[in-house]
């Protein structure tokens, strides 16, 4: 068997006023037998100044002999308290429902370089070159 191939993008955006679009895309291959085995996710979600936006995702999966499934599912945000949530997926499964809840987004990005350099131990590791005069 060789080992599973793993593949990740990801990315977010903030106007500094409020608004926010995020999103995520993973996925991996794996070799069984004659075939491929394939599986992923991927998730985006866009919110205005007011509250207002939607998320929205997908999960899939491909064997090695060509089956498949996959499940599609979304948020609209209203700023109302209600959200509207809906899904489907291959296998029959489907919903779609208004529940009481309060949206919750990023409006401004939660980490900067102290943060990250706080958590990378390669980063903390890397040595200041030598100044020159």
């Amino acid at each position: 068997m060789i080992l599973p191939f793993k593949f990740c993008r990801w990315g977010e955006q903030y106007d500094g006023k409020g608004s926010s679009m995020k999103y995520t895309d993973k996925w991996a291959e794996r070799s069984i037998g004659d075939g491929w085995a394939k599986w992923g996710d991927k998730w985006d979600e866009h919110f205005d100044v007011h509250r207002h936006g939607v998320k929205q995702g997908e999960t899939w999966w491909e064997g090695e002999r060509g089956e498949r499934w996959n499940r599609t599912w979304g948020e609209n945000h209203n700023g109302s308290g209600w959200l509207h949530k809906y899904g489907r997926s291959s296998s029959g499964e489907h919903w779609d429902t208004h529940v009481q809840q309060e949206t919750w987004y990023e409006r401004y990005p939660h980490f900067g370089f102290d943060h990250c350099f706080e958590n990378s131990v390669q980063l903390r590791e890397v040595r200041k070159p030598p100044r020159t005069l």
